[in-house]
């Protein structure tokens, strides 16, 4: 593990209310996953956070773990990379997986990488690789694997195991959607031989071409999750208004805070306690 950590001590670091996130660009964001699935040491996995998975990780410690366990964790979001940009961290840019995968694939196609995919209903994984062979005409793609439907802790993972040491894939690209697949990641990290697993939740059914990614301009300019509610209203709504609008308070409470406390004198007082007031 502490093999793993070297690559990425180098990396900026932030925290978003409380969540772990590194503000990197797509490029620095390639290269560390790169180096990591050339050494082949198993365990890395990476997160890719935005204002769902930040506000999951409020709520639940095993998922915060998670995420500060994870070998790195990027920014897919526009809300994020904003954030980040706005503390100074100009390099910062949006890590989507229907972005990163092509991305990683081509850049991995010279050192030989293999890739896995897992997740999806029956059948998105396979075509996923499919097309992603369309995409990179060089790719490797070694193996695909749809898990079953039940709880996460109840899967079996005997296939799964005797897929991967006959595949033997570098990087396994995991598309079980937040914060199911982090948990999932995580738990995995000791037990699965992979140098990398990386999350990348509905990338898998857009690359396959089972649901519709937004365009680009409304993902360039922020404007994905409204794209997403719209085509699947029933299932998101409340994570998207509710959420959105949680996340917004949240930041605003946070920056509230902290200009008060910036404006805050503490004086030690005579029995050893302190206090603090207000500057006039």
């Amino acid at each position: 593990m502490s093999t793993i950590r070297a690559l990425t001590e180098s990396l900026p670091q932030e925290r978003v209310l409380g969540h772990l996130v590194h503000p990197v660009s797509k490029t620095q964001a390639v290269q560390a996953v790169l180096d990591q699935a050339v050494t082949g040491t198993p365990g890395a996995y990476v997160c890719l956070t935005n204002v769902h998975t930040t506000l999951e990780s409020r709520r639940s410690p095993e998922v915060r773990a998670a995420v500060d366990n994870a070998f790195l964790s990027l920014p897919d979001g526009m809300p994020l990379a904003w954030i980040l940009r706005h503390r100074g961290h100009v390099q910062t840019e949006k890590v989507a997986g229907i972005e990163f995968i092509p991305l990683l694939a081509r850049a991995g196609v010279k050192a030989g990488l293999r890739h896995f995919f897992y997740g999806g209903t029956p059948g998105v994984a396979h075509e996923a690789g499919r097309r992603l062979k369309k995409l990179v005409p060089e790719v490797y793609v070694a193996g695909a694997l749809s898990p079953p439907f039940s709880e996460v802790g109840a899967w079996p993972l005997e296939d799964l195991q005797m897929e991967l040491s006959r595949t033997r894939p570098h990087i396994v690209w995991v598309g079980l959607g937040a914060p199911k697949q982090e948990i999932w990641m995580a738990r995995m990290s000791g037990v699965l031989e992979v140098p990398v697993m990386i999350g990348v939740g509905a990338a898998l059914d857009f690359l396959a071409g089972t649901k519709r990614a937004a365009p680009r301009v409304m993902s360039r300019v922020g404007l994905e999750w409204l794209f997403r509610l719209l085509s699947e209203p029933r299932r998101l709504w409340r994570r998207y208004l509710f959420g959105n609008s949680m996340f917004l308070w949240l930041l605003a409470r946070e920056r509230f805070v902290g200009s008060s406390s910036r404006g805050k004198t503490t004086r030690t007082l005579p029995n050893g306690t302190t206090h603090s007031d207000l500057m006039p």
